[in-house]
């Protein structure tokens, strides 16, 4: 719901199964807490990015518990949630964006914090773009290229249970510079 909002504006949107978006020429896929992503599908979408295109993955608790390939990175199972009654840990804000960040220039809001995100092996950062960081260096935006396509994945949940990142107008100029891709 919050990235078709996001995006309705600056994109023309289609829903639908994997293999009718492939089908349909789609140059970029948005799974919002997908989890393991299907053989045949895995396979069409491989395909898919070694022919050039962007597919966007957002966390979120099937993701956290259950992860595919499809990813820049490898994650940590579960997810470290911050804030909480049982955390030791406050929410974080958002890091400035480094100059090689596609989101360099757009300055993140201080009043957009994370409660919840899927952490990445620390080995496998080292074949990852880190587009964005929280405070504590944690990636927040990942991204790895696949053949002649890219894979993003937004650490948190494309929804503001797991932070306030799509309650802003900093998700949508994320969004879109991400498609810009």
């Amino acid at each position: 719901f919050y990235a078709d909002r996001a995006l309705q504006p600056y994109a023309s949107l289609q829903r639908g199964n994997i293999g009718e978006l492939i089908d349909a020429r789609a140059q970029a896929m948005i799974l919002p807490d997908a989890g393991r992503v299907a053989p045949t599908d895995s396979a069409a979408l491989e395909r898919w990015l070694e022919n050039g295109g962007l597919l966007i993955r957002f966390a979120g608790p099937r993701l956290a518990n259950d992860a595919d390939d499809l990813l820049p990175v490898r994650l940590r199972p579960g997810s470290r949630s911050l804030g909480s009654a049982l955390a030791w840990e406050t929410p974080l804000a958002i890091s400035p964006f480094p100059d090689d960040s596609p989101f360099a220039g757009v300055t993140p809001p201080a009043d957009v914090n994370v409660r919840r995100q899927v952490l990445a092996e620390p080995a496998s950062l080292e074949e990852a773009r880190v587009w964005a960081t929280l405070t504590d260096n944690s990636p927040l935006v990942t991204a790895q290229p696949r053949g002649r396509g890219l894979i993003v994945l937004f650490h948190v949940s494309a929804a503001p249970e797991w932070s306030d990142l799509p309650l802003s107008g900093l998700f949508v100029d994320m969004l879109r510079r991400t498609l810009a891709f």
